[in-house]
């Protein structure tokens, strides 16, 4: 049975042309090289080498060997840079599901970041509604998700991004854009671009509106604030929406003012609770949550400045 020692020892010589170099390489001395290598040659019965000039030659099957014997050095060769890459966080697949406000630009620019430090790294990105997120994730289809809701659910792992305060937001020339912070009893009859009625943010505005005793008219729905937003850019009412879509895209037309009462809108990262986190998605979940806190900081410092 041939032994993996002397067909290193083997490769060793046809890559450096020398039993002396080949020991070097392999930390061995030219006497055990030769000797391997007649080993190998009497159990195969082949003669794989020539001597000229004080050089170990390769003869027609010693090459024809070789490429065989190289395509499995390149095989371990690949398997063992992949265990490293995985162990220094450098390699492996993601895929990540987000809603489209944030697929379209924040995320992209984490990940570019990301990757810069890990090229042999894959990441595939997927914009969606949050429902279908949840899905996508629950579903093994994505490692790892970022919804707009907290959704309890036994298939996923759910970590709490910062939550933030809804902002009033109306194209440029609307006339509640005079004030400096609005109120439940300003939006009373003003035509309305709405959240879908399913969405935890839309409940916690109608109840606000109910408190207040307030009617707003509520032209359209979206269960996207990034279609909201749009609706209200165009110059279609205004809304209620998270500082995060209002501010961090570049709209047109598109002013913010501050909402009074506060109106949450939560964030959460979710990951399958079925199966461990790797530490890819866990290195990324950890550098985008870093990038989404400091992102809403700085909104949070520039909110009420008009635009």
């Amino acid at each position: 049975m041939l032994k993996s020692r002397q067909v290193e020892a083997f490769r060793a010589v046809i890559l450096s042309g020398s039993a002396t170099e080949a020991g070097n390489f392999l930390g061995v001395t030219q006497p055990a090289i030769s000797r391997m290598v007649a080993d190998l040659e009497y159990q195969l019965g082949l003669k794989l080498f020539e001597r000229r000039g004080g050089k170990l030659l390769p003869t027609a099957d010693g090459v024809t060997l070789y490429r065989e014997v190289e395509r499995s050095f390149v095989g371990l060769e690949r398997i063992e840079k992949a265990a490293k890459d995985i162990l220094e966080r450098r390699g492996g697949e993601l895929r990540v599901a987000a809603l489209p406000a944030l697929a379209t630009s924040f995320l992209p620019m984490v990940t570019a970041n990301f990757v810069s430090a890990r090229p042999a790294v894959d990441i595939t990105l997927y914009g969606m509604t949050s429902p279908s997120v949840l899905d996508w994730v629950t579903t093994g289809r994505c490692d790892l998700g970022i919804i707009h809701e907290r959704i309890p659910h036994s298939a996923i792992t759910t970590y709490e991004l910062p939550s933030m305060d809804a902002v009033f937001i109306a194209s440029r020339g609307h006339p509640l854009l005079a004030r400096e912070v609005i109120e439940p009893t300003d939006l009373h009859g003003q035509d309305i671009v709405a959240l879908a009625a399913a969405s935890s943010a839309r409940r916690r505005f109608d109840a606000v509106m109910v408190t207040h005793d307030c009617v707003p008219r509520i032209r359209t729905e979206s269960p996207l604030t990034m279609i909201i937003c749009g609706m209200v850019d165009a110059g279609f009412g205004c809304a209620i929406v998270d500082p995060f879509t209002a501010s961090h895209l570049p709209w047109r037309n598109l002013q913010v003012r501050p909402f009074r009462p506060s109106i949450k809108f939560e964030w959460s990262m979710i990951v399958p609770s079925f199966s461990p986190v790797s530490s890819l998605a866990q290195d990324f979940a950890d550098e985008f949550s870093g990038s989404f806190s400091q992102t809403l900081r700085m909104l949070d410092s520039c909110q009420g400045t008009g635009d």
